[in-house]
């Protein structure tokens, strides 16, 4: 429940969403250093068998979604800086990240590096790639994980982030259009069954998106040139927070997920017993977050039939685990952020984490197993593994 209140306190991550290295007066992200380059699109899926439950105007229910898609590095005819969000969303941002120092116009100034310009000939072969899904912190935004997903694009997945529309601070469309997110009061963890409600919700979106990305015409909207859609029956799920929730319930509730990770978040919803990989990503001194003090990791740890594995980052926080703590580190955002995102270097925990995940999904969707699991790891002594 603490990882909750957290993410409510400070409506889930707006204050340490980016990362940039400072080149010709801009805010950059670096290149991925991953196997691939890295193509990006974007794309607002409608999903026609449901009524948005948060929508007044009872619509159906949308949801917005990133994809971060490899592309060979000799297939890439040209690489551009992008938006790391769009304009009104960095208005929205930059208007909550003012009361802790953060300059105006800050999140409108920041870009990352993607393949803007890839071979076709390559692109038809996108479908190839295994796919993964992620899910944000509580009233969070796929935004400010975007480096974290390129960071595993790169490595070979392609990666599909996405907003749950009435949840996040605003969700911005590509028209420009745009859907505020309901007051963060209305998620309180204290209303009976809220919480339990909206991850349903949040499953649901997962399932749908993914059903979507097995489709040949959805996938060409995304990657113009694609010859088939992804293959869905073998998926995994990670998330952040809430979004981490989210990952392990619909690894539970669909079989066409085969692995997921939580990322620091207290568990929540049904949970039936599945025989899966899973990953429950934590914390550990000084600030731990591990079964010992989460009774809902202990609880869902004794549904986890299959393989699972807790890891512990020393010196980390809530708000360590996505494109956060290299905001810290190479913008120097104020020192008063550094106890939300912790004092571990933001490189280095950034590079620990990006390393973990991809081990895991190489393990469930490679078939490659990865002995950073089995113990304590001198290239990762920051690393408790329980």
């Amino acid at each position: 429940m603490a990882s909750i209140l957290l993410s409510l306190l400070y409506y889930c991550v707006f204050i340490h969403v980016n990362c940039a290295s400072l080149a010709a007066g801009q805010l950059v992200f670096p290149v991925p250093s991953g196997q691939y380059a890295v193509a990006h699109s974007t794309l607002k899926l409608t999903d026609d068998s449901r009524v948005d439950p948060y929508d007044p105007n009872h619509g159906k229910r949308n949801v917005m979604i990133s994809l971060f898609y490899p592309i060979p590095r000799y297939a890439c005819e040209q690489t551009c800086s992008i938006p790391y969000m769009p304009t009104i969303t960095a208005t929205y941002v930059d208007a909550f990240a003012a009361q802790y120092g953060v300059p105006n116009g800050t999140f409108g100034s920041i870009q990352m590096q993607v393949c803007c310009k890839p071979s076709r000939r390559v692109v038809k072969d996108v479908g190839k790639f295994p796919l993964v899904l992620f899910s944000p912190g509580l009233g969070g935004t796929r935004l400010v994980y975007s480096v974290l997903a390129e960071s595993l694009a790169s490595a070979g997945y392609a990666v599909a982030t996405m907003d749950h529309t009435f949840e996040s601070l605003v969700v911005e469309y590509p028209d420009g259009s745009f859907t505020p997110g309901l007051n963060a009061s209305y998620w309180d963890p204290s209303i009976p069954g809220r919480l339990e409600s909206l991850l349903s919700v949040r499953v649901e979106d997962g399932r749908f998106v993914l059903s979507q990305l097995g489709r040949k015409d959805v996938v060409q909207k995304l990657a113009p040139g694609s010859a088939r859609g992804f293959n869905t029956k073998r998926v995994a799920f990670y998330g952040h927070s809430f979004g981490g929730a989210t990952a392990i319930s619909a690894l539970m509730n669909d079989t066409r997920f085969t692995g997921a990770i939580n990322l620091d978040g207290t568990q929540h919803g049904y949970q039936t017993d599945v025989k899966k990989p899973a990953l429950l990503f934590g914390r550990a001194e000084p600030s731990p977050h591990n079964r010992t003090n989460d009774d809902s990791w202990e609880g869902v740890w004794k549904h986890l039939k299959g393989w699972r594995r807790e890891l512990g980052l020393k010196d980390s926080e809530h708000s360590t685990f996505g494109d956060y703590p290299l905001l810290l580190k190479l913008i120097r955002l104020p020192i008063s952020v550094e106890p939300i995102i912790g004092s571990l270097d933001g490189e280095r925990s950034f590079e620990i984490i990006t390393t973990y995940v991809e081990a895991f999904m190489d393990y469930v969707l490679k078939g490659r197993k990865s002995e950073l699991f089995n113990g304590p790891s001198e290239k990762f002594p920051e690393i408790v593994v329980g």
